[in-house]
């Protein structure tokens, strides 16, 4: 019996020592359709809590589970809400599991947004409580509630769209809640534009509890020559009650691309993204946008086309092409860096639909075949100036055919001195998890991260998380089966 329990003991705690590297595994578990999805939620002392649903919006029918700390799997549940909702979000609240839902009141016909939280033993505490509600008639649909925490998982912000008084008008709704869950401030502004013309890039709330919405909206006065919508920077400061909006870009960028980081250390906000000059359809320039949270200032406003021979000064001459060109590439990461700088990693993503006809029982159907491309992956790291410190690549091919990219794409990791940027080679035979190392001063690295050798194995980038200063937990298929990975530097 001894033997036994030490050949299992070994078996689900696999530890690989590589180059400062540690590779930890859980015990494999059968891949069920009904929770085909895994979203790690995060790691306490208590354990690590993990959500699976049949289907990538865990809002409904999910599975709660907590697996101990050496990733061996404790329990597995339905997630333990008693009302009739909507999962927007679970999230790790200063140490504390919440899950988030949304609910028709029948007797008050209003929208309720309810807490329930749930301890370490995945039990309910309490009831759920309301903490936001609204009309029923103001709802949007196929628009979620979206939820996240700050960098310190002590303030909660909340942003949803709502209908307007009238039309052409809708409203943009901010609630903002305090490590216990008590609302710090609930504000809502009018926008002068329909929801369905409202795009809403990412949100983020500081250590502060200061709220910050990257949006665009149709043009008023639209130009040929310049974009058709205008980009913001919403930024509201509820210790002055205070809303402002900061115009991104200018009247000569054809913006195709952006994305917002907050910096807690240095107290600002930075805008970064691609853009082509008029009508040119060949994106070839960077812009770069800061702005300081306490002065309510903007700090630096840059945009220069790439200039491939000064790059090629700075970079290990892996981008070789002439005449660059972004076009298809999206911000997966921007890290701030503490000189106000910023490093961004962007991917390459094409989408391809092959519609055919085919005979079912004699009878004619048409079909679509959806081909998911995830390229090559390029890191830009740029000076607080808005000039471009060091560039690099990462050349990849990942294809796969209506599946959504499951094994496709990048997971980054950032410790105190390197980036990691891991991924799948070979999604068509048994390849291996590469990482591509980047330290602060542009020295690279690219290995084999977890070999597939006595087994085979891949990453889930989008199920994987960072949950400390330099380890990360990671869903994989090993061996055709659902294993729980962390890896450590």
């Amino acid at each position: 019996m001894a033997f036994r329990l030490y050949f299992v003991f070994l078996f689900v705690i696999q530890v690989f020592f590589c180059s400062g590297q540690t590779v930890e595994w859980g015990n494999p578990q059968k891949i069920k359709q009904k929770n085909l999805y895994s979203q790690i939620v995060g790691e306490t002392p208590a354990g690590i809590f993990v959500l699976r649903c049949k289907n990538n919006d865990f809002s409904s029918e999910v599975i709660l589970e907590k697996y101990k700390l050496n990733l061996t799997l404790d329990q597995s549940m339905p997630a333990p809400i008693s009302i009739n909702g909507t999962i927007e979000r679970v999230l790790l609240v200063n140490g504390e599991l919440q899950i988030f839902i949304s609910a028709r009141n029948t007797q008050t016909n209003a929208i309720d947004i309810l807490v329930q939280k749930v301890d370490a033993n995945l039990k309910a505490v309490g009831l759920p409580n309301v903490i936001c509600t609204f009309p029923a008639s103001s709802m949007l649909d196929k628009r979620k509630i979206q939820i996240k925490t700050s960098a310190d998982k002590k303030k909660v912000l909340m942003m949803f769209l709502t209908k307007g008084a009238s039309v052409g008008e809708c409203k943009l709704n901010l609630y903002a809640y305090n490590e216990s869950i008590q609302q710090i401030f609930g504000k809502q502004f009018t926008l002068n534009v329909q929801a369905d013309d409202v795009f809403i890039t990412n949100f983020e709330t500081d250590n502060e509890g200061n709220a910050f919405v990257l949006i665009d909206f149709p043009m008023t006065n639209g130009s040929k020559l310049a974009d058709n919508r205008e980009f913001f920077l919403y930024a509201y400061y509820p210790a002055e009650d205070k809303m402002l909006a900061y115009p991104i870009g200018n009247e000569n960028l054809f913006i195709e691309e952006l994305a917002l980081t907050l910096n807690n250390f240095n107290h600002t906000v930075s805008v970064m993204g691609f853009y082509s000059e008029g009508n040119n359809s060949v994106v070839n320039g960077f812009f770069m946008e800061r702005f300081n949270i306490n002065t309510k200032a903007t700090e630096e406003k840059y945009a220069s086309v790439i200039d491939m021979e000064s790059l090629k000064s700075v970079t290990g001459a892996k981008l070789e092409r002439k005449n660059p060109d972004f076009k298809n590439y999206y911000i997966r990461k921007l890290i701030p860096r503490s000189d106000g700088g910023v490093f961004m990693v962007a991917e390459k993503f094409t989408k391809v639909e092959q519609h055919f006809n085919y005979y079912q029982n004699n009878i004619p159907q048409d079909g679509v075949r959806i081909t998911y491309n995830f390229d090559d992956v390029v890191l830009f790291s740029v000076n607080k100036d808005g000039s471009i410190h060091f560039g690099d690549m990462i050349r990849k091919r990942q294809g796969s055919v209506g599946d959504g990219g499951y094994l496709s794409g990048v997971f980054t990791m950032t410790t105190q001195d390197n980036i990691f940027l891991m991924y799948n080679s070979e999604l068509d035979k048994d390849g291996n998890i590469m990482v591509h190392t980047v330290n602060y001063e542009g020295k690279t690295d690219e290995r084999i991260a977890v070999k597939s050798t006595n087994f085979s194995v891949a990453l889930i980038p989008s199920e994987c998380k960072q949950t400390g200063a330099s380890s990360m937990l990671g869903g994989t298929i090993k061996d055709k089966q659902f294993t729980l990975m962390r890896i450590t530097y």
